[in-house]
């Protein structure tokens, strides 16, 4: 079950100038964003990849059996 969603905060992993990977904030707190940007930014190379927390348009489901939610798709982000 997809749902398109406006508006839902992501940390986004960008290489290249493209993005390679998004994670949906479950709580919706850009201080949660921020506080995992900075746990990731310690384990990666910063000359490489950059991190960026940010709201987006995605399409969203629901894991089975369970409350959280993964984004399956960016259809709109800020970093175009």
């Amino acid at each position: 079950m997809e749902t398109l969603v406006s508006g839902v905060i992501v940390l986004c992993m960008f290489y290249q100038g493209g993005i390679i990977e998004h994670t949906y904030i479950q709580d919706q707190k850009m201080s949660s964003c921020l506080k995992a940007k900075r746990q990731v930014e310690r384990s990666v190379n910063p000359q490489t990849v950059r991190m960026a927390c940010g709201s987006v348009t995605a399409i969203i489901e629901k894991y089975e059996h369970s409350d959280k939610l993964k984004v399956v798709k960016i259809v709109k982000d800020k970093y175009e």
